[in-house]
């Protein structure tokens, strides 16, 4: 009985393995997509790996030096006429290094302030990321969008290849126009097959950059949308010097660098070690006690400090190349979400409906024998022409949006 029951949950543990086996894997959203990044992405964890060895230098800032002792022999005799046991000396000593001129509490202080430049450093590269992930994001969205696109226009010469076979067999029209047709029909083949490539590619190189190798099965969620944003482009300045984590980063780098120079000044402070031990004479035992003082005859350290001095004013400069630069993303891409609005806007103030219209009005013809079959395949390829474009434009908007949540630094809701 119990060996029954046992093949029977192990039949049903292997079924319900192989249904969830054939389970499609879920949808990439762009909600989905960034979160995946955020959470596997191989860049992320090597990202953070940094962040966590860069804190490991706050172990060693807090460290003291460490102790030291010393076992010494003196006056052991070779030859003459003292004994032994009156001459010779044995010695052992502890020594502490007292550190001044505060080098613990400084060290300390630069290791945190290198912590905090990791930690800037990481929230820019998890903002440079996500921008691409959306820009991959997109692009396999306007690649679907163009496969849907050829889908649909092959279907509308399929209904055009059958009408013009009946009208061949009915002797309305000449066989000519019935092989004119099919070719068209041909050649939107290709294009749907050049699509479905475009589709597949876009699709693994979004499923790559999420830091997995699952390239199969995955479908892409979503639609180019259009939602014009009303935005000042002198808060968007604001918000871009207060919140981009490169500004943060490179202002970290400036406090790290100061910190840094403190630090190297303050190792030209001469440190003590007191020292106390014991010492035996002949047959004396006895106690020793004393301090060692580095003469500061040559200063070792000068170079370290210009170094430091050198790496602060490289710092200032270096965060002022980061404001410019930010202001200048600013206004590209704001002027670039401009433009595509207004790209967008004419595509759907008429564009969209002159091009549908006039497919509608040479293929009504045609059925009714009024035009050519000519002015009809133009007219169809116009129509997804324009329909390929728009959907073009809308994806430079989205990218144009997504460029300017970059250059900001923070998210900007339609």
């Amino acid at each position: 009985m119990k060996s029954r029951i046992i093949v029977v949950l192990l039949f049903i543990g292997v079924v319900a393995l192989q249904l969830s086996a054939q389970q499609p894997p879920a949808p990439l959203t762009l909600q989905r997509v960034t979160q995946m990044y955020l959470e596997s992405s191989l860049e992320m964890q090597a990202a953070r790996h940094q962040v966590d060895r860069i804190k490991a230098d706050q172990i060693a800032a807090r460290l003291r030096p460490n102790p030291g002792i010393t076992l010494a022999a003196e006056n052991l005799p070779i030859s003459g006429p003292t004994p032994f046991g009156r001459l010779y000396e044995v010695s052992a000593t502890y020594s502490e290094t007292i550190e001044l001129g505060d080098k613990r509490e400084l060290r300390e202080k630069a290791a945190d302030q290198a912590v905090t430049v990791a930690e800037a450093r990481f929230e820019d590269s998890m903002r440079r990321g996500v921008a691409d992930v959306k820009r991959l994001y997109y692009a396999a969205l306007l690649a679907r969008h163009n496969l849907e696109v050829a889908h649909e226009n092959r279907q509308i010469l399929d209904e055009l290849v059958q009408f013009n076979a009946t009208r061949f067999q009915e002797g309305a029209i000449a066989e000519l126009d019935l092989i004119k047709v099919r070719l068209e029909r041909l050649k939107f083949d290709t294009t749907v097959r050049a699509a479905e490539l475009a589709l597949r590619q876009a699709t693994i190189r979004l499923v790559e950059r999420l830091g997995t190798a699952a390239f199969t099965g995955q479908a892409v969620d979503g639609v180019l949308s259009f939602q014009p944003v009303n935005l000042e482009v002198r808060s968007l300045r604001e918000f871009a010097l207060n919140d981009r984590a490169d500004v943060r980063a490179a202002t970290r780098e400036v406090e790290a660098a100061a910190a840094r120079l403190n630090l190297e000044r303050a190792r030209a402070t001469t440190d003590i070690i007191p020292f106390a031990g014991y010492k035996r004479v002949g047959n004396d035992n006895t106690l020793l006690a004393g301090v060692t003082v580095p003469l500061k005859l040559r200063d070792h350290n000068q170079a370290a400090t210009a170094r430091a001095e050198t790496d602060v004013r490289a710092a200032q400069t270096q965060l002022q190349q980061v404001r410019n630069r930010v202001l200048a993303e600013v206004e590209t891409a704001f002027e670039a979400l401009r433009t595509a609005q207004e790209s967008v806007g004419a595509f759907q103030g008429g564009l969209l409906q002159q091009a549908d219209e006039a497919r509608t009005i040479n293929l009504e013809a045609y059925e009714e024998g009024g035009t050519d079959l000519l002015p009809v395949l133009d007219a169809q390829r116009t129509r997804a022409e324009v329909r390929q474009q728009y959907f073009k434009t809308l994806f430079d908007y989205r990218t144009s949006l997504t460029e300017l949540e970059f250059a900001v630094g923070r998210d900007i809701q339609p």
